[in-house]
């Protein structure tokens, strides 16, 4: 599903992953761990073609990235959900219009765009909050509603880049039963962080990265 095939990339000095080589299935819970400054971010950021490696190859749904097609780049992106550390919700839209805009990017019709966004609404918690605005909401409730515009245009994958920072334990347990629950159902996720031991149980696999190195 996703290959990497001896990645390097250095983008900022010291910075970056060398020789990285790994493979994800689909269906698998892979965590990607490390302590800050690993390179964690920098290979979710190549899965999501946000970076360009400087040598190496990267595969996505068995293709070779060509990163000079800025069109199927594009709508290969749309295919993939991801999650950052901070929520990264608009602040002048309410709940339901910022799990709703992936699907206003890709063109969905209206009528079905509002039953997925109730669905997911729902599915999280956050049925009767669809109207507030992020500020209204809590740390715990913020990362929801993230989780939730992150899945619902459907994607092949989820990226998720600690996505139990700023939250308190409460809404940890609840975004990890979450990940189970989406994970059990087929999806396919990535999740990066700097602790791995609220994962202990979910993940299939972990692979640890240390100086930009993958050492297990």
């Amino acid at each position: 599903m996703i290959r990497f095939l001896n990645v390097s990339l250095e983008h900022l000095p010291g910075r970056g992953i060398k020789g990285v080589s790994f493979s994800i299935e689909r269906g698998q819970f892979v965590l990607l761990a490390g302590p800050t400054g690993a390179g964690k971010t920098t290979v979710l950021r190549l899965i999501y073609l946000e970076l360009i490696p400087d040598s190496g190859q990267i595969l996505i749904e068995g293709q070779f990235q060509h990163y000079n097609r800025k069109r199927e780049l594009a709508l290969l992106r749309q295919k993939m959900g991801i999650v950052f550390p901070e929520p990264r919700l608009l602040p002048d839209r309410n709940v339901f219009d910022n799990v709703a805009l992936p699907l206003r990017i890709a063109g969905w019709k209206s009528r079905n765009a509002h039953l997925q966004v109730n669905r997911l609404l729902f599915r999280f918690g956050l049925k009767d909050r669809g109207r507030a605005f992020p500020g209204e909401l809590s740390s715990g409730e913020q990362k929801k509603a993230a989780i939730a515009r992150a899945l619902v245009a459907r994607p092949f994958i989820l990226l998720a880049d600690e996505p139990l920072s700023n939250i308190d334990a409460e809404a940890s347990a609840e975004v990890l039963e979450h990940l189970r629950q989406i994970n059990a159902e087929g999806m396919t996720i990535l999740a990066a962080t700097h602790i791995p031991d609220p994962y202990q149980g979910l993940a299939h696999r972990t692979l640890h990265l240390r100086n930009g190195r993958l050492i297990e």
